[in-house]
C-alpha cells in the first residue's frame, strides 16, 4: 500500500491540489481553454515591488522647540503626584448631610393639621421654624420642606378659623 501523497492516482483524483513539489508529484498543469472561447494575448506580469520614486521634497533639519512659546499651564509635570486630600476632624471622612428630620416632621404634621382642626398645624409651624434654624446652621437639606410645613400649617389654621366663624354665624342666624 502506498501513501496518499505519493500516489499518482490520488494526485489525478484531486487535481494536484495540496501536493507539494517536495513529495515528488508532478507540477499542476493549466486547464485547456474551451476551443470556442476567444484567445487573448497574455500580458506580462508587472513586478511586485514598485520602482523607486525620486524624493519630491527636500529634507529639512529637525525642528527646534520655539523659545518664545508659552508653557502649558495644564500639562502635568513628570514625577509629581496629587497632594493628599485634607481630612477634617481627626482624619475621618465627612458624612454626607441628609434632609433635616424636623423639616420632614413639620410638613407631615401640617398636613395632618388640615384634618384635625389646626392642632397638628400648630405643631407643624413650630417644627418648621426650628428646622429652618437647623438647616441654616448645619447646611443640611430640607429648607423647602420646612417652609412648606410652615405655610401649610398657617393655611390650615386660617381655614380652621374660617370654618368656626362660618359655623358660629350660621348658628346665630337660624
Amino acid at each position: 500500500m502506498t501513501n496518499p501523497g505519493d500516489s499518482d492516482e490520488w494526485w489525478k483524483q484531486y487535481g494536484g491540489q495540496g501536493v507539494s513539489p517536495e513529495s515528488g508529484a508532478a507540477q499542476q498543469q493549466q486547464p485547456q481553454p474551451h476551443p470556442s472561447a476567444p484567445q487573448y494575448p497574455q500580458q506580462p506580469v508587472p513586478p511586485l515591488t514598485p520602482p523607486p520614486q525620486p524624493q519630491a521634497y527636500p529634507s529639512y533639519p529637525p525642528s527646534q522647540p520655539n523659545p518664545y512659546a508659552q508653557p502649558n499651564p495644564y500639562a502635568q509635570q513628570q514625577g509629581y503626584a496629587y497632594p493628599p486630600q485634607y481630612q477634617p476632624y481627626g482624619g475621618y471622612p465627612q458624612q454626607p448631610l441628609g434632609t433635616n428630620g424636623l423639616a420632614i416632621g413639620a410638613l407631615i404634621s401640617s398636613l395632618v393639621g388640615v384634618f384635625t382642626c389646626g392642632i397638628g398645624a400648630i405643631v407643624g409651624i413650630i417644627l418648621g421654624v426650628i428646622a429652618l434654624g437647623q438647616v441654616k446652621r448645619s447646611g443640611q437639606e430640607g429648607r423647602g420642606l420646612a417652609l412648606a410645613g410652615i405655610w401649610i400649617g398657617v393655611g390650615a389654621i386660617v381655614l380652621g378659623l374660617l370654618y368656626f366663624v362660618v359655623v358660629i354665624v350660621a348658628a346665630t342666624n337660624s
